[in-house]
Order: C-alpha cells, then sequence, then structure tokens
C-alpha cells in the first residue's frame, strides 16, 4: 500500500471520528474556530473514503490474473466480518441499555438485512440506515462491488468504461424499481469512478509525473472549493472533485511520503476506526455523566479507546481472516478448472 494513501486514510478516519464526536457529544453546538471546522467539514471523510476505494480496488485487481469470484471472496472477508462483529455489539447494546446508542434501534429483520447489506428504513424513523448507522456507506460500498464483480467478466481494456456505465445505471436505473432500491439514487456512488479514473492515470504514470508545486496548488485548490461550498452533503462535485484532486497531489508526492509506523498502522487500521468509534463514544458518553469526567479527559479516553480496539479489531479479525481466504484460495485444490487466481 502507497505511504500516501495509508496516511489519507487515517486522516479520513479520523476526522470522521472528530466529526461524530462534535455531533453526538456536543450537538454540533461548539463555536470555537476548531470545533465550527470540524462540525461543518469532518464528514468529507466519507467522500476521501469513497475515492480512495475506488483507486485501491483498481489497482489491487487489475494487471492480475483474478476471478471474479476470487475478486468478491476477498472483498467479503475484508469487509464483512468487522462489520458483522460490530453489528452485533450494537444489537446487543440496544437490546440491554435501549437508547444507548443515538438514531438507532433493533429489529430482528431489520438486524438481518443491516448484516448481509441490504437498505431497509431503520426502526428508529432517520431512513435507510442500517443498525449500525455508519454501515450506510458499506451499502454502496457493497453495490460499487457487484458493479467491479461485473467488469472482470470483460477484458480488462474495457473494464473503466463498464465500471463507469455500471455505477451510472446503479444510481439511474435501480431507483425506478421502488422500494429500498431508492438507496442507490445518491451521486455520492459516482466518486467511486473517480477513484477509478485517478488508478488507471497512475498505472499510465501520468500521475506521477506532476511537480511539487502543481501538487501544492491542487490541494489548496481542494481546501478552497470545500470551504466555500460550506457544509458537506456528500455531493461528488463539490466533494468528491475536491477529495480527488487531494488524492492526486498526495501520490504525486509519494517519494515525500516516508513510511511512518503509526501512520501506516493507523490506515491499515481505518476500517475498524470507522466501524467502532460511534459505539465508543456513545458509551463514553454515559460513562462521562456517571463519573462526571471532564471534556478533555472524556475526548482522551475516547481516542484512546478507539484506537485499541481498531488495533484489535483489525489484527484479530480483519486480518487473520483475509489471509486464511486468501491462503485458502492458494490452494492447488481449491483452484477452480481455467481460472487462476
Amino acid at each position: 500500500m502507497l505511504n500516501s494513501i495509508q496516511s489519507l486514510r487515517a486522516l479520513a478516519a479520523w476526522i470522521v471520528v472528530l466529526y461524530h464526536y462534535m455531533q453526538l457529544v456536543y450537538n454540533s453546538q461548539l463555536t470555537d474556530p476548531v470545533s465550527v471546522a470540524i462540525q461543518r467539514y469532518g464528514d468529507i471523510g466519507v467522500d476521501l473514503f469513497f475515492v480512495i476505494s475506488g483507486f485501491v480496488i483498481y489497482l489491487s485487481s487489475t494487471g492480475k490474473d483474478i476471478s471474479p469470484w476470487t475478486f468478491i471472496r476477498h472483498r467479503l472477508a475484508r469487509i464483512a466480518p468487522a462489520y458483522w462483529a460490530f453489528s452485533l455489539i450494537t444489537a446487543v447494546t440496544l437490546m440491554v441499555l435501549p437508547g444507548l446508542v443515538p438514531l438507532t434501534a433493533f429489529e430482528p429483520v431489520f438486524l438481518l438485512k443491516s448484516l448481509m447489506f441490504i437498505p431497509a428504513q431503520n426502526p428508529s424513523g432517520i431512513g435507510f440506515f442500517p443498525l449500525m448507522t455508519v454501515g450506510w456507506t458499506l451499502n454502496y460500498e457493497m453495490a460499487f462491488y457487484g458493479v467491479f464483480l461485473a467488469s472482470l467478466f470483460s477484458p480488462e481494456k474495457f473494464r473503466v468504461p463498464i465500471i463507469i456505465l455500471g455505477v451510472f445505471l446503479l444510481y439511474k436505473v435501480l431507483r425506478h424499481l421502488g422500494g429500498s432500491f431508492d438507496f442507490y439514487h445518491n451521486s455520492i456512488v459516482y466518486e467511486f469512478t473517480f477513484g477509478i479514473i485517478i488508478a488507471y492515470a497512475y498505472q499510465k504514470k501520468w500521475v506521477q509525473r506532476i511537480p511539487l508545486i502543481a501538487a501544492l496548488m491542487m490541494v489548496a485548490v481542494a481546501i478552497g472549493v470545500i470551504i466555500y461550498y460550506g457544509r458537506i452533503i456528500h455531493s461528488p462535485w463539490r466533494s468528491g472533485l475536491p477529495c480527488t484532486a487531494i488524492l492526486v497531489a498526495a501520490i504525486s508526492q509519494e517519494r515525500f511520503f516516508s513510511r511512518v509506523e503509526i501512520i501506516n498502522k493507523l490506515g491499515d487500521w481505518s476500517y475498524s476506526t470507522y466501524l467502532c468509534h460511534v459505539l465508543v463514544i456513545s458509551y463514553m458518553i454515559k460513562i462521562q455523566q456517571v463519573l462526571n469526567l471532564g471534556p478533555v479527559t472524556t475526548l482522551a479516553i475516547i481516542i484512546g479507546l478507539v484506537t485499541v480496539i481498531s488495533g484489535l479489531s483489525y489484527n484479530l479479525i480483519e486480518k487473520p481472516i483475509s489471509r486464511w481466504v486468501k491462503a485458502y484460495d492458494k490452494r492447488p485444490s481449491a483452484v477452480p478448472t481455467g481460472a487462476a487466481n
């Protein structure tokens, strides 16, 4: 994994953590400049994740002899187990301590739909959010994997246009099926294609030719655009394109991103960070009330717990399951006739 990508993954995860901290603890009411900036722009970490996802998935799956079924097995092994684990913890929490986790509710069929990445109305009435509400992004992620999976049945030279067409159809066509399919009519899905296009350009060595001064200017303009448009609404044009510019600028200057172990770990753990942080914050709000903790102490404990739990989740769930599936696929008996894994 590129060091620049690891840095951006860590950044995206932790600005979302701070955004939800401000939202859940202070109801986004703080008025100091730093807090206002986090409250207004912190949710852009989701847009950055989507662009990075398109970039990483394309680079990790092209130029290699990989079957469609191997691709989907590896992606499910990487995404599903940790999501299922934290979803079940959330479900137990809601059954034992109703109301502890805000803006969600437990219902058995709804839990099953959440675990299967099927969009469904949350029983709390907030819309198409799964039991663990941050999982709404994973429902889009899984839909994108479906589009990418379909593209793997075509010659590689047609893959990029097929993916772009597939995402377009995802956005335009599925809504006409009615019901929960309307969930996919969200232009944020185009941000995956931005990452795909940048990955294609990176493979062609076009991105690496960008000089440092141009990269710095891209970041400055991107930040200016984000500030100009104000509160994040997950628009691919207002948020996705600036995030794409930041991604391009970062990977073009990979030589300046030396491998720093803590940043690399935070990048590896970023998915688990994203999954666990709302649970941690919710529990800490209750603990803060019971023990009368100060805000600085509470935030420090939240950061520490999220970091520790992220590391444990990555090393005990994400990493070993992914390795086991990849090792299983490499066994001679696991390779289907006519398909190389």
